[in-house]
């Protein structure tokens, strides 16, 4: 992996934690909030033909879901990983100079 295996390990570890992260928030089950206040009544929406109100998305609107939030999830997954790598790939330098300047060389 080269010099810098702990900034490339934890920027990937980042990545598949956000897509992991990104399963459950978007196939997570959907709690009706209050209701809002909107510009237009609730009475002037014109109703779906076939959808019933409270019905699951269909299986196409999840995976199209899914794929979006992957897009966007897993790079700022990595970018975070990214910089928790440098953070600590700055602290393990600080300390292996810190270490060698208390012990002289022979």
């Amino acid at each position: 992996m080269g010099r810098n295996r702990i900034i490339k390990i934890c920027c990937v570890v980042g990545f598949v934690l956000a897509e992991i992260y990104m399963v459950f928030v978007v196939l997570g089950p959907i709690k009706p909030g209050l209701p809002g206040r909107m510009i237009i009544q609730k009475e002037m929406i014109p109703p779906i033909e076939g959808a019933v109100p409270g019905a699951p998305p269909p299986l196409g609107t999840r995976v199209m879901q899914v794929g979006v939030a992957a897009v966007f999830f897993g790079p700022f997954g990595a970018c975070v990983g990214l910089g928790v790598g440098l953070l600590i790939e700055g602290a393990r330098r600080k300390i292996v100079t810190l270490l060698s300047a208390f012990h002289p060389r022979k």
